[in-house]
């Protein structure tokens, strides 16, 4: 059996990546507040737990004084908060929040994380953009590394990101056309999808649906072919 990580000789080994972290979340504070950014903490448990198609949400129950039962859900991101605020009127917030998602567990999966989740009421998608190629490159200065190392791959933090489209990447790296299955109106066309999927060598179900193709090759093609040499914004 492995020795417990609170065993102070196994955390003396992992304290630098505590204190580390610790000083990364101060910088970001730092980094929205100089920009009037309000930090939010929202709640966690929530009446809906959302509705994408690949994530699963803890689900309990509150008990009310009078013994009745209502189902709630663990949030799997501060979403529906930070938009509910946004259309009370903040125009800047930023959330680092506690999530949780089930079904969820390997080598870059856990099901309880925290999510660092901000908005900017009016702004465009290229200044998140900016923000996220900022925000990178702020904690790689914090945390003294010039470059992120992992599974034998390595990325210049600090280097401007490749940006690419989804559509561009599904052609790229997969030899997809994916907007051939998506129609200007009406559903999406699965089993066209799953033909082309089919002939590139990606395993698809019978009962896959056009959802399950999309994240499988998204999964398999795309995401091991991001960040190589430097940050993708996809």
């Amino acid at each position: 059996m492995s020795t417990p990580w609170w065993r102070p000789h196994v955390h003396e080994d992992r304290r630098a990546r505590l204190v580390v972290r610790g000083a990364i979340r101060r910088a970001v504070r730092d980094w929205f507040d100089v920009r009037d950014f309000i930090e939010v903490e929202t709640a966690a448990l929530q009446i809906s737990p959302g509705n994408e198609t690949h994530l699963h949400a803890f689900a309990t129950e509150s008990v009310s004084l009078a013994g009745e039962h209502a189902p709630l859900y663990l949030r799997t991101s501060p979403e529906f908060a930070c938009k509910k605020l946004l259309t009370a009127g903040e125009p800047r917030l930023f959330d680092f929040a506690r999530v949780w998602r089930n079904r969820e567990r390997g080598p870059l999966h856990h099901p309880e994380f925290t999510l660092l989740e901000w908005y900017r009421a009016g702004a465009t998608y290229e200044t998140l953009m900016d923000d996220c190629a900022a925000l990178v490159a702020l904690a790689a200065e914090t945390a003294g590394v010039k470059t992120f190392e992992f599974g034998g791959k390595a990325c210049d933090p600090f280097a401007a990101p490749e940006r690419i489209t989804v559509a561009e990447a599904f052609d790229r790296f997969a030899g997809v056309d994916l907007l051939a299955s998506v129609p200007a109106s009406g559903a999406p066309d699965r089993d066209g999808l799953a033909d082309q999927v089919s002939g590139v060598g990606i395993r698809v179900a019978a009962d896959d649906t056009w959802s399950d193709i999309f994240s499988r090759v998204i999964v398999e093609r795309i995401e091991p072919m991001l960040g190589l040499d430097r940050p993708s914004i996809l």
